[in-house]
C-alpha cells in the first residue's frame, strides 16, 4: 500500500478529518518552510530548532486557530505521520511496539514544545491516543507496513 494511503487510513481510524490529515501530510512530505516564511507570525519560530519542533509549533498554532476542533487534530496528524514513517525507518523490532514508541519519542520527535512565551506545552495525551490506537490494531498496522502483497504471501505460506 502506498505510504499516503496508509497515512490516510490511520488518520481516519484516529478520527482526524481527511482534509487536515492531507494538509499535514503534504506539509511534512514536501516541506513547511513556505509556511514559516509566509506566516505573519514567522518571527516566533526559532529557525535553529529542529524541523520537527518547528512543525509542532506550526501545527499547534493551526489547532489554536480552529476553535471548533478541540481534538488537536493537526498535532495528532503530525505525530501519526512521523510515527508511521518511523515504523518504516527504525531498526528496532517493530513487533515490540512499546519499544518502538519509546524510541520514537527519544529519536524522532519529543512530546512537548515551549511556546514563544516560554510556556511548556505537552502533547503526551495526544500521543498516547495515537499509541493506543496503533497498539489496539497492531496486526493491521504490521500488515500495512509490510504491504498487501507480502502479507498475503505470508498467510498463503502458513497454510
Amino acid at each position: 500500500m502506498p505510504n499516503w494511503v496508509v497515512h490516510d487510513k490511520w488518520a481516519k481510524k484516529a478520527g482526524i478529518d481527511k482534509f487536515i490529515a492531507y494538509y499535514v501530510n503534504q506539509n511534512i512530505d514536501y516541506g513547511t518552510s513556505w509556511a514559516f516564511s509566509n506566516n505573519d507570525d514567522s518571527r516566533n519560530y526559532n529557525h535553529s530548532e529542529s524541523v520537527a519542533i518547528q512543525q509542532l509549533r506550526f501545527f499547534h498554532q493551526k489547532d489554536l486557530e480552529h476553535e471548533k476542533d478541540t481534538q488537536n487534530s493537526y498535532i495528532k496528524a503530525c505525530y501519526l505521520h512521523h510515527l508511521l514513517d518511523y515504523f518504516r525507518e527504525t531498526r528496532v523490532n517493530i513487533k515490540d511496539i512499546d519499544l518502538v514508541f519509546e524510541n520514537f519519542l527519544i529519536e524522532k520527535i519529543g512530546p512537548e514544545i515551549v511556546n514563544n512565551k516560554g510556556i511548556k506545552i505537552s502533547f503526551l495525551s495526544d500521543i498516547q491516543q495515537i499509541f493506543d490506537l496503533l497498539k489496539k490494531n497492531k496486526d493491521d498496522l504490521l500488515s500495512d507496513l509490510r504491504g498487501e502483497y507480502l502479507t498475503k504471501l505470508d498467510k498463503k505460506n502458513r497454510i
